[in-house]
């Protein structure tokens, strides 16, 4: 299963940035994201699969958003 680390920042770094960004509220993020870059239940990913959901987002969003989000290494400096 994903860490507590992993989830914090997702929902710290990906979907509070991103839903501000856009005027959304987190939970709507957090349902687009699913509907378009999971394969499945995000709470079933392991760590690896949910690693990659976050860098499929942080392309999306940088490529198609103009919007940069912060890597798990940005938010340790």
């Amino acid at each position: 299963m994903r860490t507590n680390k992993q989830n914090n920042y997702y929902w710290k770094c990906i979907v509070k940035i991103l839903s501000s960004e856009l005027g959304y509220y987190p939970h709507e993020i957090h349902t687009l994201l699913k509907r378009e870059f999971a394969l499945g239940d995000t709470k079933d990913m392991n760590k690896r699969e949910f690693n990659e959901y976050i860098e499929m987002i942080r392309i999306w969003s940088q490529t198609e958003l103009g919007i940069i989000l912060p890597t798990p290494e940005d938010i340790k400096k």
